[in-house]
């Protein structure tokens, strides 16, 4: 299978693995767990995907090893990604469905899932600007391949560490998520662009489809929770 069908199976695969978990709960005890959870594993593979990189810049041999590691790492084992594209439908669902029942507000409107898909996202483009720190000459050169500037170069990496800055901070969340939206989307662009194959866009669709979540939580948050009182993260 390749790399592409394999990103798509694995995210189908757990977005309906989660969402089925949470039609059919029903202990709003049992919610508030599982979100907490969620929060405490993104937090956990985040970090654990920022240290793998760190290791591999220190000298830890790149073999075959490493890297299948740091693939599961960078896309934290398609958990992520599940849990925020099973979220993010679910509380679509949940605005027109008045009458669902309270555990599945409560897990779709807990500020532990938003604060799980921002750290995670952060922690994503900290490792991104890691990345291209490490290899400035080769960023340089595709830079200049794909018909940009070296100072563009930058402009675009400060603009995705304020970003991620801004994911952290609850008034920042959606401008920062949309702003990063538009890097990622030409990220995606400047591949297709250079005829390069879709596999090397997965990272930046990646996160693209987790902004997009993070966005939609964001705004639909304060709807679903018109009946049910949470705090905001």
């Amino acid at each position: 299978m390749g790399q592409t069908a394999a990103f798509l199976v694995l995210t189908a695969t757990m977005t309906l693995v989660v969402s089925v978990w949470a039609l059919y709960n029903r202990s709003v005890e049992t919610a508030e767990r599982v979100a907490r959870g969620f929060y405490i594993v993104s937090v956990a593979l985040s970090v654990a995907a920022l240290l793998w990189i760190l290791a591999g810049m220190l000298g830890m041999p790149k073999d075959a090893a490493y890297v299948s590691v740091l693939k599961l790492l960078l896309f934290r084992g398609w958990i992520v990604i599940g849990f925020g594209l099973s979220a993010a439908i679910l509380t679509v669902f949940l605005l027109a469905c008045k009458s669902c029942w309270e555990s599945l507000r409560v897990f779709v409107t807990s500020p532990f899932v938003l604060k799980g898909l921002c750290f995670s996202v952060s922690i994503s483009f900290l490792c991104v600007e890691i990345g291209k720190l490490s290899h400035d000459s080769d960023m340089r050169q595709f830079f200049l391949q794909s018909g940009y500037t070296v100072g563009f170069m930058y402009v675009v990496m400060a603009a995705e560490i304020a970003g991620a800055v801004g994911l952290l901070v609850p008034r920042m969340t959606v401008p920062a998520a949309l702003g990063l939206m538009a890097v990622m989307a030409g990220a995606v662009r400047t591949h297709a662009h250079n005829g390069d194959p879709f596999s090397d866009s997965l990272e930046a669709v990646h996160l693209l489809i987790l902004l997009g979540c993070i966005v939609v939580l964001r705004l639909m948050r304060s709807t679903t929770t018109s009946s049910a009182p949470a705090t905001s993260p």
